[in-house]
């Protein structure tokens, strides 16, 4: 029996794709075609930049157990926490003759990237005889014995790295809403662009009636997540404004952010309201 834990992961589920001819012989030996990589070329990424990629796989044939690594120069690279040492197809490990499925993996691309990176996928795999499973099947309940003969390919992929050009911050939140009547927290979010943004730290300078409190009385807020913005990826300071010396209306507040060998400023628009 084979039986798949579904793995947890926020990657879009793409669906069946055109059947091919099944095998002709239960018992012939594996040959190294048993998947394709429908798009050789993966998801671009940032230098610097940690997330989830998914290769897509149409089946040429049944197979089942199907185990992938995957290895790139400069790359490090982690697998889903219930398969730990390689990645799987997201219904079960198993895929019928021209069905889609993914298989997903978390690569890190170093800050020195300056370009596409190749991609190497080893896959691994046993050959079902025919009537195993079917095309129609949810895998997810289907009872299947897999056993046949072993099949091993290597595919090769592009990871694409973009430089950014610009600024290292990129400022999410640009305004805010609050009542004059009582002091409200909010949050102000951020994205790194570029790798290297420890220590992030944001500071505002409110205009005269508006009241700031950082977390903890601090001189300043940090990230709610962590201490440094990671590349392509948000987190945001809190901070807690007192309009109550202030008439309803707009007022453009400047925001400084410091990080380790820089900073960034830009403004937050805060509309004051009367209740």
């Amino acid at each position: 029996m084979s039986a798949r834990r579904r793995r947890r992961l926020a990657v879009v589920l793409v669906g069946a794709a055109v059947a091919v001819a099944p095998l002709s012989s239960a018992h012939a030996a594996a040959k190294d075609d048993g998947v394709d990589l429908v798009v050789p070329v993966l998801a671009a990424m940032l230098p610097g930049q940690q997330g989830w990629v998914s290769a897509l796989w149409s089946a040429n044939k049944d197979i089942c157990d199907v185990k992938v690594t995957v290895s790139g120069p400069g790359l490090t690279v982690s697998y889903p926490t219930n398969t730990g040492t390689y990645t799987s197809m997201y219904i079960n490990s198993a895929l019928a003759t021209g069905n889609i499925d993914y298989t997903a993996f978390n690569v890190t691309v170093p800050s020195s990237a300056g370009g596409p990176v190749p991609v190497t996928l080893a896959v691994s795999y046993t050959q079902l005889p025919p009537g195993q499973i079917k095309k129609d099947d949810d895998l997810k309940t289907a009872k299947f014995d897999c056993k046949g003969p072993k099949g091993a390919q290597t595919v090769e992929a592009t990871l694409p790295v973009v430089p950014v050009v610009g600024a290292a911050v990129a400022q999410r939140t640009t305004a805010v809403t609050v009542p004059r009547t009582k002091p409200t927290w909010v949050n102000i979010k951020f994205q790194g662009r570029k790798p290297g943004l420890d220590n992030f730290r944001v500071t505002l300078s409110p205009p005269a009636g508006l009241t700031l409190t950082y977390p903890s009385d601090a001189t300043s807020a940090g990230l709610q997540s962590l201490a440094g913005l990671p590349v392509a990826r948000e987190d945001h300071v809190s901070v807690r404004l007192d309009a109550g010396g202030l008439a309803p209306g707009d007022y453009q507040v400047p925001v400084h952010a410091t990080y380790t060998g820089g900073s960034y400023d830009g403004k937050l628009t805060v509309t004051v309201t009367a209740n």
